[in-house]
C-alpha cells in the first residue's frame, strides 16, 4: 500500500471512532431512560394509593362492641318458681298413707281399749278431696300437711273423744303419686322419668338423667302442656276423642345454660312436660382475606381471642401485600352487621390489634386495598417486593 492510500485509510477510521463513540453513550443514555420513566410513573402511582382507613366514632365504637353473639329470647316474667329444697315432705292428693297406731282406736268402748294394745297398721289413700279416712272418725284433712302433722291430727282426733289414753300414731308415705316427665338433648340419660311431687322441677330431672353431658349446653326449653284445670286446681280428665278433637296447646320457656352452669332459679314441672336440653354447638370465628390459611377456626367456651391472635391462627398475614389493616364484621341482635377497621401493622399500633377482643362469630377479613392490589401486581409481573425497596410504615400509601 502506498503511503498515499495508507494515510487517507488513518485519517477515515480517524474520523469514525468519536461517532462509535458518541453512539454507545446514547445507547447507555437511552436505556437509563427507558428504566427512568417507568420508575418515575410507578413512584407516581404508589403516591396515589392509600388504604382508605377511616378510624370509627366513638358512638360507632360503642355498637361494634355491643354487638356479638345473639342469647335466646328469655321471658322471666313466664318462669314459675319452685319452691322446692328442703324440709320435710307434704302429702299430696294420691299418696297412700301408712298409718302404724294401736288397734284399739278401730274400737269405741271402754272395754276393748283395755282388752289390747296390739299396734297394727292401717293404710288410706288421700282422696280427691284431700282427705284420709280413718275407723270411727271419718274423714281428716291430709294433703298438703306433713306427716308428723297429720300424726297430731290422728291423735287429737281420737284422743280424748273416743279413748281414754293418749294413742301413739305413725305416718309413713307407702306409696307417693308421680308424674310422668320426659327430658331429651344433652344429658347423660334422656328418657321418660316418673317424679313424685317434691321431685317435679327442672334441676332435680336433670339430675335423674344424670346431669348435662361433658361437652355442656347451649340452653334448656321446657315445653308446658296446656291442661283443663276446674276451679278447684284439679286436672280434669278428658276422654280420647276429646284430646283428639281439641289438642294441647303447649308453651315454650327458654332458659341460658353456659357450659355446666345453670343460672336460673329451679322451675317447677307439670305431669306430661317435656324438657329439650340443647347441645352446645361449636362457636366458629372466620379468619379470610390476604392470610396464609384462610379457614373457619373454633373458639372454644372458655377461650378469648384477640385480633393478632385470630389472625395468627389463620397463619399470618401475607407478606407481599403487606396489608396493615384489618376489619371484623359482626352480627347485631337485630340481625343487622356491624363492622369496623383496625390498624394491624407499625409500632405504634400493634397494641391496639394485640388488645382488639374478638367474639364467637366475627369475621377477621384482612381485605385488598389499592396499595396491597399494586404490591401484588408488581410481584406478580415484574417481581418487585415493594416493601423491599419502599418502606411501608409511612401512612401516605
Amino acid at each position: 500500500m502506498s503511503l498515499l492510500k495508507y494515510k487517507s485509510f488513518v485519517d477515515r477510521t480517524s474520523d469514525r471512532v468519536p461517532i462509535l463513540r458518541n453512539t454507545r453513550k446514547m445507547g447507555s443514555q437511552n436505556h437509563t431512560f427507558l428504566i427512568l420513566i417507568p420508575s418515575i410513573i410507578l413512584s407516581i402511582f404508589l403516591a396515589g394509593c392509600s388504604d382508605n382507613f377511616h378510624p370509627l366514632s366513638s358512638q360507632e365504637l360503642i355498637e361494634f362492641e355491643n354487638a356479638g353473639p345473639v342469647p335466646p329470647t328469655i321471658d322471666m316474667d313466664r318462669i314459675v318458681r319452685a319452691k322446692i329444697g328442703g324440709g320435710p315432705y307434704h302429702v299430696v292428693v294420691g299418696d297412700a298413707l301408712e298409718l302404724t297406731m294401736p288397734s284399739v282406736v278401730r274400737f269405741i268402748t271402754a272395754k276393748d281399749i283395755d282388752m289390747s294394745s296390739t299396734v297394727t297398721p292401717y293404710i288410706s289413700r288421700v282422696n280427691e278431696n284431700g282427705n284420709i279416712t280413718l275407723p270411727t272418725v271419718g274423714d281428716i284433712e291430709a294433703a298438703g300437711r306433713t306427716l308428723a302433722q297429720i300424726e297430731t291430727d290422728i291423735i287429737n282426733a281420737y284422743y280424748p273423744k273416743h279413748v281414754v289414753t293418749r294413742p301413739s300414731v305413725f305416718a309413713r308415705v307407702l306409696e307417693y303419686r308421680t308424674s310422668r316427665v320426659s327430658i331429651t338433648g344433652a344429658v347423660r340419660t334422656p328418657g321418660i322419668y316418673s317424679l313424685r311431687s317434691d321431685q317435679m322441677s327442672l334441676v332435680a330431672l336433670i339430675m335423674e338423667a344424670g346431669g348435662i353431658i361433658d361437652q355442656g349446653a347451649a340452653s334448656i326449653r321446657i315445653i308446658h302442656s296446656e291442661q283443663a284445670m276446674d276451679n278447684n286446681d284439679k286436672t280434669v280428665t278428658k276422654t280420647a276423642s276429646e284430646s283428639f278433637q281439641h289438642p294441647q296447646k303447649s308453651e315454650s320457656i327458654i332458659l341460658p345454660v353456659k357450659d355446666f352452669n345453670i343460672p336460673f332459679a329451679d322451675v317447677a314441672l307439670q305431669g306430661g312436660d317435656s324438657v329439650i336440653v340443647e347441645r352446645l354447638g361449636a362457636m366458629l370465628f372466620t379468619v379470610m382475606g390476604l392470610v396464609n390459611r384462610p379457614d373457619n377456626l373454633p373458639y372454644p367456651p372458655d377461650a378469648q381471642y384477640t385480633l393478632m391472635q385470630a389472625i395468627g391462627f389463620g397463619g399470618g398475614l401475607n407478606l407481599v401485600a403487606e396489608p396493615r389493616y384489618a376489619t371484623v364484621y359482626r352480627l347485631k341482635r337485630d340481625g343487622s352487621c356491624v363492622s369496623a377497621t383496625f390498624p394491624i401493622r407499625g409500632d405504634t399500633e400493634l397494641a391496639d390489634a394485640s388488645n382488639t377482643l374478638i367474639k364467637p362469630g366475627d369475621i377477621i377479613a384482612v381485605e385488598h386495598t389499592p396499595r396491597t392490589r399494586t404490591a401484588m401486581f408488581l410481584d406478580r409481573v415484574f417481581r418487585i417486593n415493594v416493601g423491599t425497596y419502599w418502606s411501608l410504615n409511612d401512612n401516605r400509601y
